[in-house]
Parts: structure tokens; C-alpha cells; sequence
């Protein structure tokens, strides 16, 4: 069965475009606010999103009917099957999380290219992994080149656009793509991938 007879591959690909235009946000945002506004203006956005997030996680995990502002209607937008099932929305608290970590600990620019890669680049791996989803990778089944290719070229763009030089961009993009296509649980993402970012960020001129 070729690419374009498999039914739901379409209507699959609408869903996580739907889904990812939350997630592509905070990296739209991120030069406006990380670099043009500064670290004093940045925290406290970074710090209210990880606070009503997490307080969310907390009603979803004790099972109580609260409904938290902006936190539980972008539930309802974008969390897949397993989170809506089980009832855990964790991945976005990590997002946010390390969000905060990278405000704090790198420089403006580079604080925003790795929310830039965390943000857009992982959207660009979940769409493209969608809409092209053979051929798979070999270490991992789940994901496909093609998705692994567009997180590469989305994170490249993005250190550019931020700033970073390219030949760090180049590195960090590369890097961060092939994490992302490593890490086996996907909720784990929105920790190994800014880590893999910041660190090196951090590191190369």
C-alpha cells in the first residue's frame, strides 16, 4: 500500500498540525520576549505558564474537577489518545520547566534558540514525521528521516534567526534532532531535547 492509500494518514496529519500550533508558540514568541524584553520580563511569563501547567497536572492526576485558565482548554487541543486516557498532561510541564532553567542559566540569545528548537523544531519533526512517515528509522521505528530532516533544517533556521553563529547552529541542530529521534517516550522530549540545546548552546562560541 503506497503513502497516499493509507486513509488516515491525512486526517492524522491535520490532528497534529491542530495539535502543534499551540506548541509552536513559545518559540514564535520567544525573540520578542527572551531577547527583546529580557531575562526580567521573560521569567515571569516562563513562571506563570510552569505554575497554571502544573497546577493542572495536579487536578488531572487527583482526578479533581478543576478547571484551570488556558491550561485546560489547550489539554482538550493537544494531548494525544494516552494523555486524555490516563490523564496526565506532564510533557508540558517539562516544556515550561526547562523554559524557565534556560531563561535563567544562558545568555538572551541563546536561551531563545533553544526554546526555538524545542519549540518549532519538535513541531516540524511531529508534522513531517505525519505526513511522510516512511521511510522509519533504523533505531528507531517510530520516527521517520524525513521527520528527523525537517527537525534539523526548523532547529538550523531557528539558531540562525536567533543569532547563534552557524557553525554552532549547525552542531546544535544536528545534535538536538538526532536526541529527539532517540528518545523512545515521547513526553521525555520536552526534557532531553532543550537540555541537548542549552548544554551546547552553553558550551560552543
Amino acid at each position: 500500500m503506497s503513502l497516499l492509500d493509507e486513509p488516515d494518514r491525512w486526517g492524522s496529519v491535520l490532528a497534529e498540525v491542530k495539535r502543534k500550533s499551540i506548541h509552536v508558540i513559545p518559540g514564535f514568541a520567544a525573540i520578542p520576549i527572551v531577547v527583546w524584553l529580557g531575562k526580567l520580563v521573560a521569567l515571569p511569563i516562563a513562571s506563570f505558564f510552569f505554575a497554571i501547567y502544573l497546577a493542572h497536572e495536579i487536578a488531572l492526576r487527583k482526578n479533581l474537577n478543576i478547571r484551570v485558565p488556558i491550561a485546560s482548554h489547550t489539554f482538550k487541543i493537544m494531548a494525544r489518545r494516552d494523555e486524555l486516557e490516563k490523564k496526565y498532561f506532564t510533557g508540558t510541564v517539562y516544556f515550561w520547566f526547562m523554559t524557565i532553567l534556560l531563561i535563567l542559566l544562558l545568555e538572551p540569545i541563546d536561551a531563545a534558540a533553544a526554546v526555538m528548537v524545542s519549540s518549532l523544531g519538535d513541531a516540524a519533526a511531529a508534522i513531517t514525521g505525519r505526513a511522510l512517515p516512511r521511510p522509519k528509522l533504523p533505531y528507531n521505528k517510530r520516527k521517520s528521516v524525513a521527520g528527523l530532516s525537517a527537525m534539523i533544517a526548523v532547529s538550523f533556521l531557528s539558531c540562525l534567526i536567533a543569532g547563534v553563529p552557524w557553525t554552532t547552529a549547525i552542531i546544535v541542530s544536528i545534535t538536538a534532532g538526532l536526541v529527539e529521534s532517540l528518545t523512545l517516550v515521547s513526553v521525555l522530549d520536552e526534557l532531553t531535547v532543550p537540555i541537548t540545546a542549552g548544554v551546547l548552546l552553553w558550551l560552543l562560541p
